[in-house]
């Protein structure tokens, strides 16, 4: 899907970001113990802002141990770097220091203020001066594609906020400052519990998250209230110090009375699928949820090939109080013309006729009618019919 998103020659990076704590061990088999982080570029010129694990002081490897070798009288730690130039044709920078003819890095003048300050050192007389390179002045080790300093969320984590899927602030922190900068706009099409846009807004970042659930809504609203201070009002975001919320699913009273076309859309979204652009002609077919290995715009055939049929399951939906079985015989008689497999209707209520015919034609037919009440996507309850 993201190839067929981004394109598959902007893929940059895959990462594995391996969580410290295991999960049960199965019975065959190795556990689960990552996750995978595809980075891609959106073509063009590419953000990309080097990552650095800091190094420790105080818990150093072999290698980087045995090059900062060296300690002040105050403890900071150093290593002895060369000062030589590496072209000899520079008659500016030749001169003698310390008693040692070289062609220099540096001009005369700055050498004998950093020797002044301490930065260069001669270790014996006649001996070629070098410069100190302190430890804690380092950027560090880059971070490559594999993550093993950030742990996932565990029970006690302060930011733990019982959200299922919820990663920890610093893996989001890290992408969001590595592919962009400052006033940047981020975007979070599965928003979730807002870690992104929290990360977003913590690192000077614009940011607009998305997410089809009105509960994760609400949760990423208090979130950004009670840990970055942002308060809800539209005033204060076109200032630039606030946000607001829009498009939460209405109340059943508000959806009886809106315009069937809007109602329609409204009903088509909430399941994920692609509603239709015009009002009329659409053969019994409000919308179209495609599965993950469809696709919503289907390749054309080349020469010498088979027609090819996309999968796609139906959406039909009715702003009525209780449809009735003649509805339910109109959608089977489209689903076996488009020969689908499965489809979604979606209303108020429905008769026991209809729910009746709704079983009648699985057994009959193999096929699936899923019926979908207005109230049980408002309260959330699809998940499981969605299946």
């Amino acid at each position: 899907m993201l190839d067929q998103i981004f394109g598959e020659n902007n893929f940059q990076s895959e990462i594995i970001w391996h969580r410290t704590l295991a999960k049960g061990l199965a019975f065959t088999g190795f556990p689960n113990n990552h996750d995978t982080v595809f980075l891609y570029g959106g073509g063009g010129e590419i953000t990309f802002n080097r990552p650095y694990d800091p190094y420790d002081p105080d818990n150093l490897d072999a290698k980087t141990a045995g090059k900062y070798s060296h300690r002040d009288p105050d403890g900071r730690i150093y290593r002895l770097d060369n000062l030589i130039n590496p072209n000899p044709n520079r008659p500016n920078l030749t001169y003698e220091f310390l008693g040692v003819k070289r062609v220099w890095r540096w001009t005369k003048e700055r050498m004998e203020e950093a020797y002044e300050n301490g930065i260069v050192v001669q270790t014996k007389p006649g001996a070629v001066p070098q410069m100190k390179r302190y430890l804690d002045e380092q950027e560090g080790r880059p971070i490559d594609t594999v993550w093993t300093d950030i742990p996932p969320i565990n029970s006690q984590a302060k930011e733990r906020l019982g959200y299922p899927t919820q990663k920890p602030l610093a893996l989001l922190d890290r992408i969001v400052k590595t592919s962009s900068n400052p006033n940047d706009i981020v975007l979070d099409a599965f928003a979730g519990c807002a870690t992104a846009m929290v990360a977003a807004q913590k690192s000077g970042r614009q940011w607009i998250g998305i997410d089809i659930s009105p509960t994760a809504c609400r949760v990423m609203a208090k979130r950004l209230r009670d840990v970055c201070g942002l308060p809800e009002s539209e005033p204060l975001w076109k200032a630039g110090r606030g946000f607001v919320v829009r498009d939460l699913p209405w109340s059943e009273e508000k959806l009886r009375a809106i315009p069937p076309f809007e109602f329609e859309n409204w009903a088509v979204i909430a399941l994920g699928g692609i509603p239709n652009k015009v009002q009329v002609g659409d053969m019994g077919v409000d919308g179209r949820i495609y599965p993950v290995s469809a696709s919503a715009t289907p390749r054309k055939k080349r020469e010498g090939e088979l027609a090819l049929k996309e999968r796609w399951y139906p959406i039909q939906v009715k702003q009525r109080d209780k449809v009735g079985r003649p509805d339910i015989d109109s959608f089977e008689a489209m689903m076996m013309r488009e020969e689908c497999d499965k489809g979604f209707f979606v209303a108020f209520d429905y008769s026991s006729d209809a729910m009746t015919e709704v079983g009648r034609f699985f057994k009959q037919s193999g096929k699936v009618i899923i019926p979908l009440t207005v109230r049980e996507i408002l309260d959330e309850e699809i998940a499981r019919k969605l299946a």
